[in-house]
């Protein structure tokens, strides 16, 4: 029964066309072996950890130095193992929902209708494109199919743009790497690259040398059945009667059993690029040159958008290892993102690679394959320099959650923010001034901690300005969800200074009430009534927010111990240091608790009266919200 359920499909119309893998397979082990030279050269220049390391005072040799640090890569406790472990339920309701797509060949039967609706078929392919699970090497073979079939050119470019920019699974890994708002910017922009490219190809279709009998190289395609296991060419001969869904389709008529097979079928197409973006990932994050990183990420130069389209030309980049390595290359920077370089590289890498260019060059015209580049190079810029003069902020991290529906901020002199730990995520950074950061460490269970620079957007004075006030929620929101205490929606609100209504100043009225009407609990109280903080006293809450006023009235040894046992218990922490005056001896005191986290406040940072923080359209806002919701139910399923 086994046999006759698993055995070998007779021939049948593929529901996707596609080519052999090898090739494709080949070159992510290249580059698996590309990165891990990395680590090898690390450890050979510098040892395990960027040190000389050294056992009882006697070298170490080579080989145990670097199994060592290979061991720390793949399975410390942030390492690709631990990743890969937050990244699985993702990543299997991405294969099921994929399952789910070709059990019921629902874009085989879009695919079908895009020979009705003239220049509105490229608007129904863009569509189809960012639902179906194909690569850029994978597509061509498709889009050839489809021409053979007569389907016009501009549909089959739109398809062959927006087929490896996304797919079920690239949507719900983008929103564990990056969040919903990312998610919603990379999916307006793969929809717009398809009718962008789709609509300048239906402009070019009537001029000589693009219509239907002009388009490819004469000679090169072999006459005969792709799918005829004879086909001469193994570029284009179909392989899906060897597919295990395939296989089991013919053998049962039972949906569910075929659903399954589909979505197991999927394991490895989709997994194995999970596990090369992970890998290149940790890779950059941990051993890339910061410098490197830092030129073409974390300059925000606007030349970083053109350097980065270039570049990515050349790389066989999954849509899927995109997201993995901008998440890693956000944490090896010291401020935030240039967005703009980050989405020409998600839209720029996965639609050109090498393989994908071979086989245009070697069926399509010449000028069918300058127009394929040009469509994908001109729109990548066209995009990315787009959201970068309408959405993007410089100096702000898109889809952090803590500027969520936040349009401003209140400004004046901050504190501003150096980062020293990998778990620290800038937050803020205008003019390449850290303002606000966090802290997360929710591998070890430690809570999360929010770090500001600018105490005046807290003070019930600014209750009424900009989104002070949604900001504030936003915080405490955010603690809650990255606190590990039973407690985490009681706030204690401390304030260290020793003037008289120091901690009645903090936090107007509205703002208390807008986080009593989310569910919080708060409690403001100062030095003058409670003159130390004890282990009683934060054991009835989930979150401390402290409030420096000067280096005299900071903390004790023993209350510094005590935050940070309460934050490694799965406490969350809200760190704002006085305002800064020359020498930075008004910031000792929240440095003695921030350096605990990887954080240090030096130097002011001035940015005016107001804090821009987000252009974003209400649109995009609310499509955020709504990928946000999927997100929290993954988590929980």
């Amino acid at each position: 029964m086994a046999l006759k359920l698993f055995g070998s499909k007779p021939k049948e119309a593929c529901e996707v066309h596609g080519h052999h893998a090898g090739s494709g397979n080949r070159m992510l082990i290249a580059m698996i072996l590309i990165s891990l030279s990395l680590v090898v050269w690390h450890v050979w220049v510098t040892g395990t950890g960027g040190r000389p390391a050294l056992s009882d005072g006697a070298p170490v040799s080579f080989p145990v130095l670097l199994g060592s640090e290979l061991w720390d890569l793949f399975f410390s406790e942030h390492g690709v193992m631990a990743e890969l472990r937050d990244v699985l339920p993702y990543f299997l309701v991405g294969i099921l929902i994929a399952g789910y797509l070709r059990t019921y060949k629902i874009a085989v039967k879009l695919q079908a209708s895009l020979r009705k609706y003239g220049v509105l078929s490229v608007f129904l392919a863009s569509f189809v494109g960012i639902i179906t699970p194909l690569c850029a090497c994978g597509t061509v073979t498709t889009a050839i199919s489809l021409l053979v079939a007569g389907i016009p050119l501009a549909p089959v470019m739109a398809l062959m743009v927006t087929s490896p920019l996304l797919s079920p699974s690239t949507y719900l890994l983008t929103l564990n790497d990056l969040g919903p708002e990312w998610t919603a910017i990379r999916t307006i922009s793969a929809f717009s690259m398809g009718i962008f490219a789709g609509l300048v190809t239906h402009f070019l279709s009537k001029r000589p040398g693009f219509r239907k009998n002009e388009i490819f190289i004469e000679g090169a395609l072999v006459r005969g059945d792709f799918h005829d296991e004879d086909y001469p060419d193994e570029r284009l001969r179909c392989n899906c009667r060897r597919k295990f869904g395939n296989r089991v389709a013919v053998r049962t008529g039972n949906t569910f059993l075929i659903f399954l097979a589909k979505s197991v079928e999927m394991l490895w197409v989709v997994g194995k690029y999970v596990i090369v973006g992970v890998i290149i990932g940790a890779v950059v994050e941990r051993y890339m040159p910061q410098e490197w990183v830092y030129r073409f990420f974390g300059r925000k130069d606007p030349l970083d958008i053109l350097w980065v389209t270039l570049a990515s030309v050349p790389m066989f980049l999954h849509q899927i290892s995109a997201s993995s390595i901008i998440h890693h290359i956000k944490g090896s920077l010291g401020g935030t993102l240039d967005a703009g370089a980050a989405l020409a590289f998600m839209i720029g890498g996965p639609v050109t690679a090498v393989p994908t260019m071979v086989l245009f060059w070697s069926f399509f015209r010449k000028r069918v394959f300058f127009l394929y580049m040009f469509v994908c190079l001109s729109g990548t810029l066209l995009i990315a320099y787009t959201f970068q003069a309408l959405l993007f902020t410089p100096g702000v991290d898109i889809g952090n959650p803590l500027l969520k529906g936040v349009a401003s901020l209140s400004g004046g002199e901050a504190a501003a923010i150096v980062k020293h730990d990998t778990n620290v995520r800038m937050v803020m950074d205008p003019a390449g001034k850290g303002i606000v950061a966090t802290y997360s460490n929710a591998v070890e269970g430690w809570g999360g901690v929010v770090f500001d620079g600018g105490k005046g957007r807290f003070t019930a004075a600014m209750d009424n300005r900009h989104d002070n006030r949604t900001y504030i929620g936003n915080i405490a929101d955010w603690l809650a969800e990255n606190s590990f205490a039973a407690s985490s929606t009681r706030i204690l609100v401390y304030s260290l200074g020793s003037g008289a209504g120091d901690d009645a100043s903090l936090l107007g009225e509205k703002a208390l009430a807008e986080l009593g009407s989310k569910g919080y609990t708060v409690r403001r109280a100062g030095r003058r009534d409670v003159p130390h903080l004890t282990e009683g006293l934060l054991a009835g809450y989930g979150q401390v927010w402290l409030f420096f006023a000067d280096a005299a009235a900071g903390l004790n040894d023993a209350e510094v111990k005590l935050l940070v046992d309460f934050n490694a218990k799965g406490g969350g922490a809200l760190i704002v240091p006085s305002r800064p005056q020359p020498g930075d001896a008004s910031l000792r005191g929240a440095n003695a608790l921030a350096s605990r986290f990887g954080v240090t406040f030096a130097g002011v940072a001035d940015n005016g009266p107001e804090v821009r923080v987000s252009a974003a359209s209400a649109v995009l806002n609310r499509s955020a919200e709504w990928l946000g919701s999927v997100l929290k139910l993954v988590k929980k399923a």
